[in-house]
């Protein structure tokens, strides 16, 4: 299963931005499941393990591949590729 990882933290101003105008959308059209938000101050090793190093950031998860993504990204192409059922 394809999935997005949002790492962000709580005191984050532009972590709560991003949440509100890109994952909380998304969560609305995707798989349930597809998206998981992780509070790289509270589960600092599981930032570690992606690479994070900035916030907020995006890792997507298809298969044993994963990229790293720190920009604005599109919602009807993230959901898409989310609901994309003929890569699971």
């Amino acid at each position: 299963m394809r999935k997005l990882l949002f790492f962000h933290a709580s005191w984050c101003g532009p972590c709560n931005v991003y949440r509100k105008e890109i994952i909380e959308p998304l969560k609305e059209i995707a798989p349930e499941g597809s998206i998981e938000e992780i509070d790289a101050w509270k589960e600092p090793s599981k930032a570690k393990e992606y690479g994070i190093d900035k916030l907020p950031s995006v890792v997507f998860l298809d298969a044993d591949k994963e990229t790293v993504w720190r920009s604005k990204i599109n919602i009807s192409e993230v959901a898409k590729w989310l609901n994309d059922s003929s890569r699971m």
